[in-house]
Parts: C-alpha cells; sequence; structure tokens
C-alpha cells in the first residue's frame, strides 16, 4: 500500500516533466497560434532559470520576429532588455493569465495579467506577426512586447486591445 502514493505522486508529476521538457524543445511553427506563442514566451520566462540561468529568455528570444530581432538582438542585448525594470516582473513571475486578444489577418495583439513575484499585479500586450517570408513563413512572432500601465484599482477590462 505504501507504493500507492508514490505513484500517485509520479503520475501527478508527468505532465508537469513532460511539459517542461517540450519547452525547451519548442520553436515557432505554423501549428502554433498567437495565444499559444505568448503563452510559451510567458511560461520560458516564469521558469527562466530551469535548466541554467536564463534559458527562459533564450526561448522567449527564439519566437522574436526577424524585425524584433534586428531591434532587440543579440541576445546578451535582449537579455539586458528583459531585465529592466519595465519587463523583469515576467521573470520568475508567480502566474499569468491571457485576458484578451485581437487577431487581424496577419497581425495579433495578446494581453497578458502578470502576477510577478514581488506582488505586483502587471499587464503587457504582445505585438505578433505573421510571418509572410524566411524560415518561419506562416509563424506567428513576436513583434514587441509593451507594458500597460494600468492602475491598482483597474480592472482587466480597462485594458483595450
Amino acid at each position: 500500500m505504501r507504493s500507492f502514493p508514490t505513484i500517485l505522486l509520479l503520475a501527478l508529476a508527468a505532465p508537469l516533466i513532460t511539459g517542461v521538457a517540450q519547452l525547451a524543445d519548442l520553436i515557432p511553427g505554423p501549428q502554433l497560434s498567437p495565444e499559444q506563442v505568448v503563452q510559451y514566451q510567458i511560461t520560458a520566462l516564469q521558469r527562466n532559470d530551469d535548466p541554467q540561468a536564463d534559458a527562459g529568455i533564450e526561448r522567449a528570444f527564439r519566437f522574436a520576429s526577424p524585425s524584433n530581432k534586428t531591434t532587440t538582438g543579440p541576445l546578451q542585448k535582449f537579455a539586458q532588455i528583459v531585465k529592466s525594470a519595465a519587463y523583469a516582473p515576467l521573470l520568475n513571475s508567480v502566474a499569468s493569465s491571457i485576458i484578451g486578444s485581437d487577431i487581424e489577418g496577419a497581425n495579433a495583439r495578446v494581453a497578458v495579467k502578470v502576477f510577478a513575484a514581488s506582488g505586483r499585479r502587471l499587464t503587457y500586450v504582445f505585438v505578433l506577426s505573421k510571418q509572410s517570408v524566411g524560415e518561419f513563413v506562416n509563424c506567428w512572432m513576436t513583434d514587441a512586447v509593451l507594458p500597460v500601465e494600468v492602475g491598482e484599482d483597474s480592472q482587466e477590462q480597462g485594458v483595450t486591445i
């Protein structure tokens, strides 16, 4: 009977272990929706130091569009930007949720509420585009991430995307 709790624990942990493995291996693909791309990036940044320091930043950078990489790259520069005061709450955040999205043709905006490790609640709007040329044709990639100033008493519905 002692093995039952161990088996139950392993059964419950298996999806988490699989999820971490999939997190490391994911690259842009045409099967991913804008919301899935944003969720992947947020999850990667939540687990930034798994399995090594700044692994999440590297994973998020994979989904930066070529035009975004021109502005924010190389990876070392991107890491500095993510660690800046405006974006650092994304790193190792406690929780997040997509609160809205707007897709028009090859352009999308996805709003995300982030609960930072510090206890702050912040909203970010991810601006994405579906790539029309190059290695990632038909893949949604992030062009920009915009912090949205939302007051302490504001509700999510106050964010227009």
